[in-house]
């Protein structure tokens, strides 16, 4: 039965033409377990007679009984440990973790009866972070890959979304859906008559449908430079990173703090890094941002975006009442030292973490904390050493190992990174001496005497490492 019949939304236009965007490492894999392939076994097992959905009693408040190794098993966890906990809190709304985790299962049984596939690309673009975080869960929980898209995003970064992924479903609000009408079908997330309808649905039994080693994430690079494209991030990936965070700067038992604006990195990051310690995700609100949150001193911890942080640390500056939050972690292009020098003199007592995933990544290749007393005695911007679970090369332009010192492209590899990119011939290069496909950063550097990365310069688009 089509999506539009389940909810009553927009109708699906012609699907952008793009062969095989999934990885072809899932050639490798069993048939029915493909990371991005068809169904398997166990959403099999969960269809009756015709391939209908076997569905449950009527929903109910209580979250799914499975809790698995994945993004969207760990918030079922966290949401039968703490049901009446705060998940989101961004002003307006306060979202219990029972409350999305309810919601998440009722929409994710409206994609799956709406024809979602295991693997099936489903962007969300959706102008809340409530809306964001429930649309996020359901596709997860639903066997999907999500896609997500920024509120603003112009008309040529939609058309791009629309040719990498070949999604054909939307999770959108009234603000962002006219991009993508005739494009797919679009489930209006700020619509009375769509939660209601959802709601109306009885519970698909198979879910969730995810599996550690499933695709969690297409992240569309925002970026310039030979790394045209996307990456793929399982959901394992994404837990390593986020254990990596939290053994070096703790769990965000407080409260994480990021931008207004949902389903960008470091909305990403500071969701999923709240969720994994069972904390609040913050957003502020008023006109100030994260300058005017009120945030106790040296409680909570703060992502931010590196490109956004200097107006946010202007507008900190002008505030009377500052906040200084524990720690601020800066995630995607590389920290400059004159950043981090105007970091410490606004928020002196603030500690400050730099986490380098370039080509719009949301996981972290390499990461080291800066102090103040930090002096950086380079030529190029340090991004510190790779992070646990990831093995960061610098190579020559015949895809080879360089010595230590000498430049060449940063490329990567590892059970904490993006497992495939998408178109892999421009993104990515073989080498068998490294282990497999390594993922191109689109960043020239060396490697430094003491094991640390440093950034010198952006490499040559069409180049090849």
């Amino acid at each position: 039965m089509a999506l539009t019949d389940q909810v009553g939304v927009d109708g699906r236009g012609t699907r952008p033409t793009r062969e095989a965007w999934r990885p072809a490492r899932d050639a490798a894999r069993p048939a029915g377990g493909s990371r991005t392939g068809g169904e398997g076994p166990r959403a099999a097992a969960g269809r009756g007679a015709g391939g209908a959905p076997r569905t449950g009693g009527p929903a109910g408040p209580q979250p799914a009984v499975r809790g698995k190794a994945t993004l969207d098993g760990m918030f079922t966890r966290a949401a039968l440990r703490k049901p009446a906990g705060v998940a989101l809190n961004d002003g307006a709304h306060l979202l219990t973790y029972a409350k999305a985790e309810a919601g998440a299962v009722q929409l994710a049984t409206a994609l799956v009866r709406g024809g979602v596939q295991l693997g099936d690309p489903v962007v969300v673009h959706c102008d809340n972070h409530a809306h964001s975080v429930l649309a996020q869960l359901a596709v997860l929980k639903a066997g999907g890959v999500c896609v997500p898209v920024e509120p603003g995003a112009d008309a040529a970064r939609v058309r791009r979304i629309a040719l990498i992924s070949a999604a054909r479903t939307v999770l959108c609000s009234r603000s962002t859906r006219a991009p993508w009408v005739g494009r797919a079908a679009c489930l209006v997330m700020d619509v009375g008559t769509t939660w209601s309808r959802v709601a109306a649905l009885r519970v698909d039994r198979a879910l969730p449908r995810s599996e550690p080693t499933d695709a969690a994430y297409l992240l569309v690079n925002t970026e310039d430079g030979p790394a045209f494209g996307g990456q793929l991030v399982d959901h394992r990936a994404w837990g390593l990173a986020l254990d990596a965070r939290i053994e070096q700067a703790g769990r965000a038992t407080c409260g994480v703090w990021t931008s207004p604006l949902p389903l960008g990195r470091a909305a990403l990051s500071a969701m999923w890094w709240a969720f994994r310690s069972g904390g609040v995700l913050h957003i502020p609100s008023g006109g100030e941002g994260i300058a005017g949150a009120r945030v106790a001193s040296g409680s909570g911890v703060a992502v931010l975006d590196t490109r956004e942080y200097r107006q946010v640390l202007e507008a900190i500056r002008r505030t009377q009442r500052p906040v200084r939050p524990r720690m601020v972690v800066l995630i995607g292009s590389p920290c400059p030292p004159e950043l981090a020098a105007l970091h410490f003199e606004v928020l002196p007592t603030t500690r400050l973490r730099a986490e380098f995933a370039p080509s719009g990544g949301a996981v972290p290749w390499t990461a080291h904390e800066l102090s103040a007393e930090h002096r950086q005695r380079s030529v190029g911007v340090v991004v510190g050493r790779p992070v646990p679970r990831a093995q960061v090369r610098v190579l020559d332009a015949d895809g080879r190992a360089v010595s230590p010192g000498l430049t060449g492209e940063i490329c990567a590899t590892g059970a904490a990174l993006p497992f495939d990119s998408i178109p892999g011939s421009q993104w990515a290069t073989s080498s068998a001496q490294h282990g497999g496909t390594a993922l191109r950063s689109g960043r020239l550097g060396r490697q430094r005497p003491d094991g640390a990365l440093e950034i010198t310069g952006v490499a040559a688009a069409g180049s090849r490492p």
